[in-house]
């Protein structure tokens, strides 16, 4: 007799940088305990390009776990260069993670679906570090108490939480489960690592924890349940370095968008290296990167004021690539600059 199986949930994680808005180039692998929970609870998961669906013989089963155990979802990416076409604050690619769950979701009006993360895009609040056993609590005063709970704010036993040493603002966290670990000063959380016991472990880039009853719940309330994880386009200062001679003769150039707009500074003629110098616009603002761009830039020679916004030079320049960024020591870490050699 063959099973009937009800469509669940589908998981989009979308990437404002490629063209469908799907983060196409992101796989998705379970936890060795999550496929066993796959196995028992008889859930069918059939991936796609940026998402997956998940599909369940018997929908009441999900409701049977009391959320002791999520589905831990690994997502990792070969593209080495996702991070250089990903906004997100500066974290260490070795000693974090980008973490999710579905206990706090958001209404998506504009998509019908619900949102994992509370800002429109993943941030810094799912920024978490990995923890192998050992957690250093920063700015630790010994006369505070300080409590360990789990993802749900269940309280995680004192024998389970040592202080290596009296007043040492250092923990050793032994005897439970994968997963995350909130620290709270009080009432407030104050620090959120993910406790990942194995000592080897295959790094993943971020981490999806879905507690089955709250999926159940949804599921229940509003029938076939959508769930999206999203992440921005990185936005970055460009700058065209022109080293044509017959460019650099020219005094009064611009550059300007499709909409004929210009949103470069003045030029400022500096030297490239010893023997040659270069024109270079700056861009105003900071331009997002994407895998392909609509928008055009043209270098305009602006010496008529008739010939408003002016005439042009160079009709198409080259978009910026996700290949090369680049920083400036004497500037914020944050402010990026999108090098183009012309």
């Amino acid at each position: 007799m063959n099973q009937t199986y009800s469509h669940i949930l589908t998981f989009w994680i979308k990437h404002r940088y490629f063209s469908d808005g799907l983060f196409k180039s992101v796989n998705i692998s379970f936890a060795e305990g999550s496929k066993k929970i796959i196995n028992n609870l008889e859930l069918i998961i059939k991936p796609f390009a940026g998402g997956f669906n998940l599909l369940a013989s018997n929908p009441e089963l999900l409701n049977s776990l009391n959320d002791i155990h999520p589905l831990q979802i690994y997502l990792d990416s070969k593209d080495p260069l996702y991070i250089n076409y990903t906004e997100l604050p500066p974290y260490s690619l070795r000693d974090n993670l980008i973490y999710f769950n579905n206990l706090s979701i958001t209404a998506d009006a504009e998509n019908e679906s619900f949102s994992l993360h509370k800002d429109k895009y993943a941030s810094k609040n799912e920024i978490v570090l990995i923890c192998n056993g050992n957690i250093s609590i920063p700015d630790y005063n010994p006369e505070i108490n300080y409590r360990f709970t789990d993802a749900k704010g269940n309280e995680i036993p004192s024998e389970s939480v040592r202080q290596t040493s009296n007043n040492s603002g250092s923990f050793n966290i032994s005897g439970i489960e994968q997963g995350l670990v909130r620290i709270f000063s009080a009432s407030e959380e104050i620090q959120r690592v993910y406790y990942q016991p194995n000592a080897i472990w295959k790094k993943q880039i971020g981490i999806v924890e879905l507690y089955t009853t709250e999926l159940f719940k949804t599921y229940k309330a509003s029938g076939r349940v959508g769930y999206s994880i999203c992440f921005d386009n990185r936005k970055t200062t460009w700058k065209y370095f022109f080293t044509d001679k017959h460019i650099l003769k020219k005094s009064n150039l611009g550059i300007i968008n499709k909409d004929k707009k210009q949103i470069f500074l003045p030029p400022q003629v500096l030297p490239v290296n010893q023997n040659l110098n270069a024109l270079v616009f700056e861009s105003k603002i900071k331009i997002p990167l994407f895998e392909f761009s609509d928008d055009n830039f043209q270098l305009v020679d602006q010496s008529d004021p008739k010939k408003a916004p002016g005439i042009p030079v160079l009709k198409s320049l080259p978009k910026a690539s996700s290949k090369q960024l680049f920083t400036d020591p004497s500037k914020s870490p944050e402010n990026v600059y999108s090098h183009i050699y012309i």
